[in-house]
């Protein structure tokens, strides 16, 4: 989030961080399940999950692959611009 008018420069800010998936760790916590239990229902994980490790492995669940045909009806709108650079 921006800082807004006011804040200190770099005072500390609130950061919301989705941990899905850590190599082949299983933790179940109280605020903190990995990995994320319905990512396989989530084509906006899945696709760009299988772009950049195509053979990613969902532990507990197989192969990140094979969920794909589970979430065809679900619509991403992939952005042309690179935010981050």
């Amino acid at each position: 989030r921006r800082r807004q008018r006011g804040e200190r420069r770099n005072a500390p800010r609130l950061l919301d961080l989705d941990l899905l998936l850590y190599g082949r760790c299983r933790l179940s916590q109280s605020r903190l399940i990995v990995p994320h239990p319905r990512m396989h229902e989530r084509a906006f994980v899945l696709r760009p999950l299988l772009d950049i490790a195509p053979a990613a492995t969902i532990p507990g669940r197989g192969a990140a692959r094979r969920w794909l045909r589970s979430v065809r009806g679900q619509r991403i709108d992939r952005t042309r611009t690179a935010f981050w650079r």
